[in-house]
């Protein structure tokens, strides 16, 4: 009878305790939840869409980060976090499009913890709950909250870990160091390079604690570190190919990120787009900046340390992103910012509604005139997201449907993920090598696929609506996806001196040719080339000389005056191949551009016997 009693009496202590909490619970709390789940629910996606979701998507099959499955740096707990959702989806894509809004649903009531403590006083309740819903339904969060992708997870346990560290702020145990730990570990396997934020915050929030409590939460970060770290380190070939898959990412974000991307953006321009950007128009973006300035002075005179680890996390990261990242992507990678100017902007709405001295209740409707605006402001996007399959996948089906198995796809870079995950059965290469070999077979299927409009005859376009919020809240990338016909005219091999496409391979108007520049042809039934080149007004020659030669034998000498243009048939061979040469007197280079140029070609038509 004893030994009945013991077993039982803990389970009526549990019981009593969960009873206890859920009483506890605030109501409003669980209406902003509820509003939260039914938000994501109303905007989940229809398919992949970003080039990331593709490389995540391939990593829950295989995880392989050497052949960016997913891409660097690797993001190995998200990945695993994945695979296990798809023990019960088992779909990749519906398995990390879950995984993102548990993430979020989570990540709300562990930001609502967060806040309330480090509020404090009276209304802390009301801005915990308003601070958690003005972050997870602001503008960007409505569009990156449930893509298939890292931030969702990761920004879950920045939230775990900011709950943990207001927990163990106003007093608490082993149990809020060792979660303190656990969480920011887990952060950073979601996205590695998020330790360059997690860390400051961590020390910070370790820093007026015990050293019991600071041994606790580093052990739990070193335990959760190895759960994530080794499979990485495993699956790049140990700790020297690590390294040096690591370098090499580094490199390109010194190189791309850092520098290329950012073009002649001045400080200010980055500013707004890290900083204001996030929260869409400017009639958004503004009165909750100002109102995050109001409350960052309430925060400092009411001496909050309790805020530190949230400020240093916000502080940080706006500093990586200023310094390092590609401002394509700023409103995704300025999300950790985004939480704590969520945070600041209701924490002053709630201090402007004291001053003023209006109804506490008052204190909402800034905040929830931006939801609403927010809300209406993405809602192109939404809809058409949650409506219709993405413009890459909508290109694809169409493939499918029409072009032959087996026909020739040239794909453009930024596509490359997509192709390889959609267009299965096609042959595809990239543009410059697909018309490299295609040149053998003037007259097999040969498409493009590519991102944006087209100019070649007989393209098909696919597109979601134009809108303010696809430029603000994305890369701005994907939104129109164009398949071109590639004619036999444009199929020739390159020898050398022959550039890029311009303006743009979807746009094939005219190809800039060196002063010794020689192309490859293979006749296959035809007579004769007819061949157009010109020299454009901003050219700095009053004129240019080419003397064109077919396999080593002069043919013709063009003279090409300034703004002029010159059309001129060639022979070639019956069968085999034959190389067109252009010789010109004279070449130059324009601006930063190191190419020297002379001529233009501006067209190459086959002529049939």
């Amino acid at each position: 009878m004893e030994a009945t009693q013991t077993a039982y009496l803990p389970r009526v202590s549990v019981s009593t305790r969960l009873l206890a909490a859920v009483h506890r619970l605030s109501p409003t709390a669980l209406v902003g939840f509820l509003l939260v789940a039914a938000v994501r629910a109303l905007t989940l996606p229809r398919s992949l869409w970003e080039m990331d979701e593709f490389l995540f998507s391939g990593a829950i099959g295989r995880f392989d980060p050497l052949q960016h499955r997913p891409h660097p740096p690797g993001y190995p707990l998200t990945v695993g976090l994945g695979k296990l959702f798809a023990l019960v989806f088992h779909n990749h894509f519906v398995s990390l499009v879950a995984l993102a809004v548990v993430s979020s649903l989570v990540g709300y009531w562990a930001l609502f913890v967060a806040f309330r403590r480090i509020a404090g006083g009276p209304g802390a309740e009301r801005v915990a709950v308003a601070g958690a819903l003005l972050f997870q339904l602001s503008p960007v969060m409505l569009v990156q909250g449930t893509l298939p992708m890292s931030d969702p997870p990761a920004l879950m346990f920045i939230a775990l870990a900011l709950a943990a560290a207001a927990i163990l702020h106003d007093g608490g145990g082993t149990w809020a160091a060792a979660g303190l730990g656990a969480a920011a570990s887990a952060a950073i396997g979601c996205r590695p390079q998020l330790a360059l934020i997690v860390l400051p915050m961590l020390a910070v929030a370790l820093w007026r604690t015990s050293w019991s409590h600071r041994g606790e939460a580093l052990i739990s970060f070193t335990l959760v570190s190895i759960v994530w770290f080794a499979p990485l380190m495993t699956a790049t070939g140990g700790p020297s190919g690590l390294l040096a898959y690591e370098m090499k990412q580094a490199a390109y974000v010194a190189l791309h990120d850092a520098t290329a991307s950012r073009g002649t953006n001045t400080r200010l321009e980055l500013l707004t787009r890290f900083l204001a950007h996030p929260w869409g128009t400017k009639w958004l973006s503004m009165p909750v900046l100002l109102l995050a300035v109001a409350g960052t002075v309430a925060l400092v005179r009411r001496r909050r340390t309790a805020v530190l680890p949230l400020a240093v996390l916000s502080a940080v990261q706006l500093a990586v992103c200023l310094l390092m990242m590609d401002p394509a992507d700023g409103v995704r990678y300025a999300l950790p910012t985004v939480l704590c100017v969520a945070f600041a902007a209701v924490v002053g709405s709630d201090a402007a509604t004291r001053r003023l001295r209006l109804p506490p209740k008052a204190a909402w409707v800034v905040p929830g005139l931006v939801l609403v605006g927010g809300a209406l402001y993405a809602r192109p996007l939404l809809a058409a997201r949650a409506t219709t399959v993405s413009p890459p996948l909508q290109a694809a089906l169409w493939a499918h449907r029409y072009l032959p198995a087996g026909a020739g796809i040239l794909v453009q870079d930024d596509l490359a993920p997509h192709a390889h995950f959609l267009l299965r059965g096609f042959n595809l290469s990239p543009v410059d090598a697909g018309l490299q070999s295609f040149a053998r077979r003037p007259n097999a299927p040969l498409w493009l696929y590519a991102e944006g409009e087209s100019a070649w005859p007989g393209a098909v376009t696919f597109r979601w609506p134009e809108s303010d919020a696809y430029g603000k809240l994305t890369r701005n990338h994907y939104r129109v996806v164009s398949l071109s016909p590639i004619p036999a005219e444009a199929r020739y091999q390159i020898v050398r001196g022959v550039n890029a496409f311009e303006p743009s391979v979807r746009d094939a108007r005219w190809r800039w040719l060196d002063a010794d520049a020689v192309l490859r042809i293979f006749p296959l039934d035809i007579r004769a080339v007819a061949v157009t080149l010109g020299l454009p007004e901003v050219a700095p020659l009053a004129s240019n000389t080419v003397i064109v030669s077919v396999n080593g034998k002069s043919i013709k000498t063009v003279e090409l005056p300034r703004g002029t243009e010159s059309r001129f048939e060639l022979p070639v061979e019956s069968d085999g191949r034959t190389e067109i040469a252009f010789h010109s007197s004279h070449s130059f280079t324009s601006g930063a551009d190191s190419r020297r140029l002379a001529v233009q070609l501006r067209g190459l038509k086959r002529l049939p016997r």
